[in-house]
């Protein structure tokens, strides 16, 4: 006894410093945590987390504690992380780098830390690229800075700088690739004007004709036959007319090489694969249905290969250059934004219903009945003589007052507002969906039947169906279906089952509304009324008399709906412009987007001192004094017919003379002027330039008998300088940023480093449903350059206006101002609408030249 007392006295003294520790402990965490809580709420979050994560520790298996600090660990985390974003997207990068490493040391696991952090580190490295990208373009090496760019975007698509430096390139490069194309057009040799006559004459005969008088480089594919014959007639048609028409005739085709080199080859099958020159482009359809352009595009262009992509609505078509063209003017006619239609309805049932029950319920029946006898059963007839009156039985007779007369009238209102989208269906249904109960019965031959049962629902009260439709003019056209139903009783089936009578009003139709105009349908009407008497026979007949023996229960239930739809456009339709509308698509056989013509190019005046890039060179013909034979032959020449002497000089200021037909002449070599006197253009730095002659011969023979049919001409007739260029125009907008709805204001466009400029066709693009186009007039520049008045044409349901600015024919635009005041009136509030050029060109009165559009315009118009 006296051992046990030791040993417990031992184990006490062992665990009293532990549960001393413990005590302190547990005291110790409790403070921690208050600590912490408190230092948090100060905004000491480092200290604040620090003390919890301590209480925590103390107390491991204290659940509190450790929800305490996990939670507020995450809130802290998680809002460094937003600024760490913030500041990342705001270009501070130093200050995201430490926002994020800051959430990563409280979390070592927040993988949304770590994410941040190496995307800083990204973004670091893409801006040195993009830095390096933009001195390549500044030093023109614009290839050089979009494949750096490409960099940055492989890495990360979303970057938006990334994203906006390649679209800057993009326009740099595509206004150099323009350029360069008009110089080779300038340049080319196929745009010149050019005379022939040929009747049956060979076909390889006539392009080395063409080739000796104007350069021409032809070469021929070793399939092109060499007994092929034309016979033309042109006079003043462009050399690339010219050409394709003999081509047509012999079923040929060509390749352009460069300016002033084709390469000519059979149309056949085989030879277009070997030869014909395929592109790929990729069309993103915003708006229309992919599939259905497929479709369109292989039946009525006969593209060559068409795929679709109808997880993202692409098209990639691979076909010829000009088949792109055109496929793409067309997909552009058919790639319209849908319009949308908000539909304001209100739904109006009125129902009256009126019951009565009026009269005396009089008992209608009388039982007389025998009782039975002592055994229970039934009487017999020598019973019934000792029957009286007090032993038979009869049925209670009961007699009331019915005096009930309720009125019910319910009016139900529903006003929907839905938004559609054009030949969508709108559904709108206002009341329940009353189950019905189906029991089968499925018998079993060993036990009790099985029954299964099922639920189906059924729509009662109001369902509406809408299909609106948007036409050019701004109407909406409406499919309408109204379908009114109510459940005019219950009906109980066998096993359980239970169905319903359903009472139903219809209507459908299809009409066409002004935007804003409200249509009333009504007239669906029901009016029931029934009258049921319980009359005394004889007696309840009788036309005063009669009401006291009789019970009268009326009920009439007149029913009305009234329908209300207003259509209000707020998206209105698209609608294509005239040049995707209307699209040359070439022949059966193949697609050109231009048509093949043989206009007259007459020649351009210009100072002899300083041809243009594109002038004419025209070849005089020298009458001869030597008689002329009767029958003419052939001839060929540039810009006029060839003479049988030449002098070549730079065109004067003067209306072309009509050419002639010069008859062949036997041309002696004294006739010819020498070299010297063959007199050429001046260059700029008081260059000349010789020139060469030689005889074309066209019979094609080198007999000497045959020289009569020789005609001199010049193989160089002059050089051709292109004119200097200066600043590009240029066209702007300006309006005020914010307007108010139901405020007009004015937008300003304006013109910039214009030279020379004739005409300035435009079209002006806006939101229909937000803005409203009321004025165009004149600016500043325009009156300056003597303008005559702006006649434009506004679609307002599209929201496009098309109009032509022409200078006097004595003036032209010459540098910049204020060209056009656009007057618009804002209808409806949005925080962001945009007003845009959507084509514009200038004419310097010989050529159409395409410019860069300006950037859009953006305002807002507030409430």
């Amino acid at each position: 006894m006296i051992q046990l007392k030791t040993n417990s006295l031992r184990m006490t003294r062992a665990l009293l410093p532990l549960l001393i520790t413990a005590a302190l402990a547990g005291c110790a965490a409790q403070q921690f945590n208050k600590d912490g809580q408190r230092q948090i709420r100060e905004g000491q979050y480092e200290q604040g987390l620090a003390s919890l994560r301590k209480a925590s520790l103390l107390e491991p298996d204290n659940l509190r504690y450790r929800l305490d600090y996990m939670d507020r660990r995450n809130e802290e985390t998680q809002n460094l992380n937003q600024r760490g974003e913030a500041l990342r997207l705001a270009g501070d990068f130093a200050g995201a780098h430490y926002a994020f490493l800051k959430a990563l040391n409280l979390d070592q696991t927040n993988e949304r830390s770590r994410r941040g952090i190496v995307d800083v580190e990204q973004d670091v490295r893409h801006n040195d690229i993009l830095a390096d990208a933009d001195k390549l373009a500044t030093a023109g090496k614009l290839d050089a800075a979009k494949d750096r760019i490409k960099v940055v975007l492989l890495s990360d698509p979303a970057n938006k700088h990334a994203i906006e430096a390649m679209r800057r390139i993009d326009d740099q490069l595509d206004v150099q690739h323009r350029a360069k194309e008009a110089v080779i057009v300038s340049q080319s040799i196929l745009k010149k004007p050019v005379t022939l006559q040929f009747r049956d004459a060979n076909l390889r005969m006539v392009f080395e004709a063409l080739s000796r008088t104007t350069g021409l480089n032809v070469i021929f594919d070793r399939d092109v036959r060499a007994d092929l014959k034309t016979t033309i007639f042109v006079r003043d048609g462009s050399i690339e007319d010219t050409v394709d028409l003999i081509l047509l005739q012999n079923q040929l085709e060509k390749r352009i090489l460069n300016a002033n080199t084709m390469f000519i080859y059979p149309a056949i099958a085989i030879k277009q694969k070997e030869y014909q020159e395929l592109k790929v482009r990729t069309f993103q359809i915003s708006n229309g249905d992919a599939k259905y352009i497929q479709g369109m595009l292989k039946s009525v262009l006969k593209i060559k290969e068409v795929q679709v992509d109808e997880h993202t609505n692409t098209l990639v078509l691979r076909d010829t250059p000009e088949a792109l063209s055109v496929a793409a003017r067309v997909i552009a006619a058919h790639d319209l934004p849908d319009a949308e239609v908000m539909l304001e309805v209100e739904v109006l049932e009125i129902s009256r219903d009126r019951l009565s029950n009026l009269g005396i319920v009089w008992p209608d029946n009388f039982n007389v009945s025998t009782p039975t006898d002592a055994n229970g059963g039934a009487l017999t007839l020598g019973a019934l003589k000792h029957l009286s009156a007090n032993r038979l039985l009869t049925t209670p007779l009961q007699a009331g007052l019915n005096l009930k007369l309720q009125d019910t009238d319910a009016n139900l209102l529903a006003s929907p507002r839905i938004r559609v989208r054009e030949h969508q269906k709108a559904k709108i249904l206002i009341g329940d969906k009353v189950p019905i109960i189906t029991n089968t019965v499925t018998p079993v031959s060993t036990g009790t039947p099985v029954i299964t049962g099922s639920v189906q629902y059924i729509d009662v009260g109001i369902k509406l169906e809408a299909e609106p439709h948007v036409y050019a003019e701004g109407d909406v056209g409406i499919k309408l279906n109204l379908e009114v139903s109510n459940i005019v009783k219950e009906i109980s089936g066998p096993g359980g089952s239970l169905a319903y009578q359903i009472g139903t009003r219809m209507v459908s139709t299809s009409l066409r509304l002004h935007d804003g105009e409200t249509q009333i349908l009504g007239g669906l009407i029901s009016d029931s009324d029934r009258n049921t008497a319980a009359k005394v026979p004889g007696i309840g007949q009788l036309p005063i008399l009669g009401r006291l023996f009789s019970n009268n229960n009326g009920n009439r239930t007149k029913t009305e709906i009234v329908l209300s739809i207003t259509p209000r456009i707020l998206r209105a339709k698209g609608i294509a412009e005239d040049t995707m509308a209307d699209v040359w698509s070439g022949t059966e056989g193949a697609i050109r987007e231009n048509p093949l013509r043989l206009d007259p190019i007459s020649s351009v005046s210009a100072s002899p001192t300083s041809p243009a890039a594109n002038t004419a060179i025209r070849i005089e013909p020298v009458p001869l004094p030597l008689p002329l034979p009767a029958k003419p032959i052939e001839a060929v020449s540039t810009g006029m017919p060839a003479g049988s002497g030449i002098v070549v000089a730079a065109p004067v200021p003067s209306v072309p003379k009509e050419p002639a037909i010069l008859p062949p002449t036997i041309i002696p070599t004294s006739t010819l002027p020498p070299q010297s006197a063959i007199v050429q253009p001046a260059l700029p730095g008081g260059t000349e330039v010789a020139a060469k002659t030689s005889m074309v011969n066209i019979n094609g023979g080198n007999n000497p008998d045959t020289a009569s049919t020789s005609i001199g001409i010049p193989l160089s007739v002059a050089a051709i300088v292109p004119a200097a260029t200066g600043a590009s125009p240029k066209i702007t907008l300006s309006s005020p940023d914010n307007v108010k709805a139901g405020e007009r204001f004015n937008v300003t466009l304006s013109g910039e480093n214009f030279d020379n400029i004739h005409a300035i066709p435009l079209s002006i693009q806006y939101d229909a449903v937000v803005l409203t186009l009321v004025e165009v007039t004149l600016g500043e520049f325009s009156i300056r350059s003597h303008a005559g008045s702006v006649a434009p044409s506004i679609n307002q349901t599209a929201g496009r206006a098309s109009m032509l600015l022409t200078a006097d024919q004595a003036a032209s635009f010459m540098g910049s101002g204020d060209l056009l005041n656009l007057g618009f009136v804002a209808k409806l509030p949005r925080k962001r609408t945009q007003v845009l050029v959507a084509k514009v060109d200038v004419n310097d009165g010989h050529t159409l030249l395409t410019i860069a559009r300006p950037q859009p315009l953006t305002l807002a118009v507030n409430p």
